[in-house]
């Protein structure tokens, strides 16, 4: 959905002038954003949606989106931690800021910077969720990686997507904390600890 076709720019980015390939500029980006933007807006025909945002990786994709969205809405944000700091263990997730308000009844977006081919966050994410007993929960991503589409928890509507052995930084996506304030996404060959959104 949504390939380019033309030749890749790379860029030098940081201090190092590591070289990315850029897959998406910024005006790119935000006819993207628009089509989503209308997809949930489509979703939720007049419903006044809690937008949750998953830390750190969709803070700008999520304030882009409310604006494309264009109705009513709530927000909220959600972040996580898919590694335990002590064993290591890709399967242990833990709440590093919770929502404050009741999601009960409510049509539910959740905003994701990248929906990565790792599921193990996004499972958790829709558990902890459906505790909370929502009307309806919405999934929608800037950039998907093309293994996600195998999950056991499918994307409503996504921007574009990119190989599973890429990772993306820029428009809020980083690397190690670096390259959120990059205009465009960029992709490089995944690094051993692998991507959240």
């Amino acid at each position: 959905m949504n390939e380019r076709t033309d030749m890749p720019e790379m860029r030098a980015i940081g201090d190092a002038g590591e070289r990315i390939r850029v897959v998406r500029e910024r005006d790119e980006i935000l006819r993207d954003v628009a089509r989503i933007g209308a997809d949930v807006r489509r979703i939720a025909a007049g419903r006044v949606p809690i937008f949750i945002g998953i830390l750190k990786g969709s803070f700008i994709f999520l304030a882009d989106l409310v604006r494309a969205f264009d109705g009513e809405h709530e927000i909220e944000f959600l972040s996580l931690t898919r590694y335990d700091s002590v064993r290591k263990d890709p399967t242990s997730v833990r709440v590093l800021h919770d929502l404050a308000e009741n999601i009960g009844g409510r049509l539910v977006i959740v905003v994701e910077g990248i929906r990565s081919c790792n599921g193990t966050k996004i499972e958790y994410i829709n558990r902890f969720l459906r505790l909370h007993e929502p009307e309806e929960i919405v999934y929608a991503a800037l950039v998907r990686q093309n293994g996600s589409a195998r999950g056991p928890i499918s994307l409503h509507t996504w921007g574009f997507e990119i190989r599973d052995d890429e990772y993306a930084v820029g428009y809020g996506l980083d690397l190690d904390e670096r390259y959120r304030n990059l205009t465009f996404i960029g992709v490089r060959t995944r690094p051993e600890s692998g991507q959240d959104g």
